[in-house]
């Protein structure tokens, strides 16, 4: 390589990532349902050093066993959002399953001074020396939804899980008719018991329920177990292999299966259904998951248990807000932790407090879950069939003057994708703030498939929705789907990405001609390009990498780094040694992409534009196997916390800070103001080809533009950390202590 810039990495500061939240199936108590009408237990009070205000700061952790179950990642997002509405700073950190990660993440939050932990345990055993260290510290600790197995937790706040495991042996043996079976005739019931985690305790609860209604049948010679599995972190495809054999070892010759959650039971039943046996053999679950219960009203997986989990993270707030206060928590009561685990070895009491449980079947499943808006209409009834459909919550009974006014107006939000870190968060934010508009809210994520989304767009509208909110996965594909919603009078707003259509009703997003601007700038202003000596170094050797050509945006970073690039190769100081696109701006194709251009070029290059973090991170893994990285100046965009991580290590050199929470706010208060006619301020017209860069474009557009900013190691403390947008933990991780600057 030739000669280049001495790159500095960077001197940042302190202590380790945080907190974590949530996890699979929920923790229990063999005792009968708690009520909020038990009689209080007094809060164990804080440690005498612990603060009573929320004032200055107090920070609370978050550990959850894993993301990788549905339902934690959204409940971490609401946890995170109403502790810091009460003043809380948040730690948060996710596992992935691995027990000896979550208790140094545990002990690394304890150390950085959490009053507070919210734990969803991977291991409950495992995590007892964690939990009486914290306690030691002053810790308050809330076990959430699983049991820790330590009498040191402060509280436990769960679901009553013996019952779960009652009424999905119930629900099974009312499906067989297990009073009527006749032994004589057909032998005994030949049961599959699948039971969850054994490293959960709410699994051996719902085993405990299961087995109360179960085993006085075997005793009696009416049910004969078959085969008795357990499933690691309650995992579908695990679940799914060892229906297989048990399939293959019984000759399919099964009556009947208890599962202990939707995951397994699903995976279960994909095996069962390759045998013929879905719909025939009566088979339970739990956690009335959008795709549970769309399955029990195919007629395919028999009963599910719905806890209400959203009453669960606001008590749990609730309680770690009155755990640090010293407060009382209304409902709680004390249990042996023998109780507890069905364990008699075990010693100690613990207070906790349980809501109850309730079967759903193929009866009640819309009223349950659906009317009561736990699952939405069309996650249910998605492939059903229109007129095999129930009609919607409060369909039948709209009077023209009720469907004319906001309440019950259907809004539909599309997203290309959830594999986007970003697009998951935003939903559940946008949903939120429509739903406390009285809107009704359609959501679908299309997963990169062009052809699905507009499917999902058309189906919306034929189920009459009065506008949506599109994250368009080809903003040219979709032209059709929005001229074909605007005649059926449905207002479209392009959010962050254009749809290359005039009949938009507006477009929402951020300057990106100016993000490409300031991507160029900040690598030719590292390689410090007006002093470059073309005679002694030769051009320098330029990689462009845009992202997914299917995405307009990426067309328009491209035109706003040519505006700065393009002079500099024109004057011969650049020279453009690779120039490619990065379909669905994903990170390992840029890493293999990145892969081949280094060998191409033998390495000699001398700085790169990539069009966001994801992309740059990505190839930045090729250029550190060659020993590139923090030498060869490269670009990103999002300030992700990955991102600005690796920008304050020294290696990525920019990225550019689009200010996301500020979008889905005024996307949701834009789409109240079109469905009302009401002013929108700020909107600007810009015709499709300044848009686009395509002068072949016709038509105008209204849009609205949020201006970004450049982030380097010079200002991210200021403008990610400081700001609230990215966690100090986050960006900071990994950096010595002594190389950290202070908390803000």
């Amino acid at each position: 390589m030739r000669s280049k810039q001495t790159w500095l990495i960077i001197t940042v500061i302190a202590v380790l990532m945080f907190a974590v939240l949530m996890g699979c199936s929920s923790q229990a108590t063999p005792v009968e349902e708690t009520t909020a009408e038990t009689a209080p237990t007094e809060a164990a009070a804080p440690a005498e050093n612990t603060e009573t205000s929320t004032e200055g700061a107090i920070k609370i952790g978050l550990s959850f066993s894993d993301f990788a179950t549905e339902r934690w990642k959204n409940e971490e997002v609401l946890m995170r959002q109403l502790l810091e509405e009460k003043g809380y700073e948040v730690l948060s950190q996710e596992a992935n399953h691995d027990v000896k990660l979550q208790i140094d993440q545990i002990d690394n939050m304890v150390s950085q001074g959490v009053k507070g932990l919210i734990i969803i345990a991977e291991d409950g055993d495992a995590l007892s020396t964690a939990v009486s260290n914290a306690k030691q510290a002053g810790v308050a600790v809330l076990a959430y939804d699983r049991l820790i197995k330590s009498p040191d937790i402060a509280a436990y706040l769960s679901f009553n899980n013996v019952e779960v495991g009652r009424q999905q042996a119930l629900g099974v043996m009312q499906a067989i008719d297990i009073e009527n079976w006749d032994v004589e005739a057909n032998g005994p019931v030949r049961l599959v018991k699948l039971g969850g985690s054994p490293t959960d305790n709410n699994a051996i609860l719902f085993r405990q329920g299961q087995d109360e209604i179960v085993q006085p049948y075997v005793d009696e010679g009416k049910i004969e177990v078959v085969a008795d599995q357990w499933v690691d972190n309650w995992d579908a495809a695990n679940a799914l292999k060892i229906m297989e054999n048990i399939l293959v070892a019984a000759g399919n010759d099964i009556d009947a299966v208890v599962a202990s959650n939707d995951g397994t039971a699903l995976g279960a039943l994909q095996a069962m259904k390759a045998q013929g046996l879905a719909g025939v053999v009566p088979i339970s679950g739990q956690d009335a998951t959008a795709d549970g219960v769309n399955s029990i009203v195919k007629g395919e997986l028999t009963v599910s248990i719905l806890k209400d989990i959203r009453d669960l993270s606001p008590l749990a707030v609730d309680m770690m807000d009155k755990l640090i206060k010293g407060e009382t928590i209304e409902g709680l009561d004390t249990y042996t932790m023998a109780e507890l685990t069905n364990d008699p070895a075990q010693a100690g009491d613990v207070s906790a407090y349980f809501l109850p449980v309730q079967q759903v079947n193929k009866d009640n499943a819309y009223d349950l879950v659906v009317a009561s808006g736990f699952q939405s209409y069309d996650d249910v009834y998605r492939d059903i069939p229109e007129d095999q459909r129930p009609p919607r919550p409060g369909e039948a009974e709209a009077s023209p003057e009720e469907t004319a006014s906001v309440e019950g107006i259907k809004i539909g939000l599309s997203f290309s994708d959830f594999a986007t870190e970003r697009w998951k968060n935003e939903e559940v934010l946008m949903r939120q703030l429509l739903e406390e508009k009285g809107y009704e809210v359609l959501s679908q994520e299309a997963n990169h498939d062009v052809k699905l989304q507009i499917d999902q767009i058309d189906n919306m509208v034929s189920q009459g929705v009065k506008g949506l909110i599109i994250i368009a996965e080809d903003g040219d594909a979709l032209s059709t789907a929005v001229s074909n919603a605007k005649q059926a009078g449905v207002a479209v707003l392009a959010y962050d990405r254009l749809i290359k259509s005039p009949d938009i009703a507006a477009y929402l997003s951020f300057n990106n001609v100016e993000v490409g601007r300031q991507q160029a700038l900040g690598v030719m202003q590292a390689i410090d390009i007006e002093n470059w000596d073309v005679e002694a170094n030769g051009p320098v050797r330029l990689v462009k990498l845009g992202g997914s050509p299917t995405d307009n945006n990426a067309i328009l970073f491209r035109q706003g780094q040519d505006e700065i690039v393009q002079p500099y190769v024109d004057e011969g100081k650049i020279e453009v040694v690779a120039d490619q696109w990065v379909d669905n701006w994903d990170a390992a194709n840029a890493l293999k992409i990145m892969e081949n251009i280094l060998v191409a070029a033998g390495n000699d290059i001398d700085a790169v534009v990539a069009s966001n973090d994801g992309t740059a991170l990505g190839a930045l893994q090729a250029m550190k196997a060659q020993g590139l990285a923090g030498v060869v100046p490269i670009s990103g965009q999002d300030a992700t916390a990955d991102g600005v991580n690796s920008i304050v290590k020294g290696e990525l050199t920019v990225s550019i800070l689009k200010d996301i929470r500020d979008l889905s706010p005024l996307a949701v208060d834009m789409m109240d103001k079109l469905i009302k006619g009401e002013t929108i301020e700020g909107l600007d017209t810009y015709t499709m080809a300044e848009l686009t860069n395509d002068p072949a474009q016709a038509g105008d557009v209204s849009a609205y533009f949020l201006p970004v900013q450049q982030v380097n190691k010079d200002n991210a403390y200021d403008l990610v950390v400081a700001s609230g947008f990215q966690s100090y933990d986050d960006v900071y991780r990994d950096i010595p202590e002594d190389q950290r600057p202070p908390r803000p």
